[in-house]
């Protein structure tokens, strides 16, 4: 996606806005955090990770997307690790951001450009639910928020995307 790396995956199946993606493995650096179920400073706890606010005091380069996962009435945020890092990734200094390692699967996507709120991430979710459901397909995890673009970006260039892992997607196409 331009100049900012982001996760590996093959296009398994497209139609419209709509794809089905195995993804590689990779790592995430994940923002969880009790008292701000909100996550309202997620965003900037992990953009300071990448400042350098980490044990190696090292600069790391921005990556997209941003990921959202919602869990109930609380939130988590990641940023995705560049693939450079391997295993040996900066440990966080804040006591709510961790490495996680985010397994690789067969997901389910909807794509979709504008400002993200809640109204149109529910017709977005729904959109693909009944579009995974048509295609013979079952959801394995809670919907995933993924925001590819830089808060001044224009909204008719923005690329938002909700994810989902799918389960048993064996002989699907």
């Amino acid at each position: 996606m331009g100049i900012y790396e982001s996760p590996e995956y093959e296009i398994i199946k497209k139609e419209d806005r709509f794809e089905i993606r195995n993804y590689n493995e990779f790592y995430v650096v994940e923002y969880d955090n009790d008292s701000d179920p909100g996550i309202q400073n997620g965003f900037g706890t992990l953009f300071r990770y990448i400042s350098s606010e980490n044990r190696e005091n090292q600069k790391i380069k921005m990556t997209v997307p941003v990921i959202e996962e919602v869990l109930g009435d609380k939130k988590k945020m990641a940023f995705f690790v560049s693939g450079k890092f391997g295993n040996r990734i900066p440990e966080p200094t804040s006591p709510n951001l961790s490495i996680r390692k985010f397994e690789g699967g067969i997901f389910a996507a909807i794509r979709y450009s504008g400002y993200s709120n809640k109204a149109k991430e529910r017709t977005m979710e729904k959109a693909l639910s009944i579009w995974i459901k048509s295609k013979g397909y079952s959801e394995a995890s809670n919907y995933m928020l993924a925001f590819y673009n830089a808060p001044f970006s224009p909204p008719f260039l923005r690329r938002n995307e909700i994810l989902v892992r799918l389960e048993n997607p064996k002989n699907k196409q």
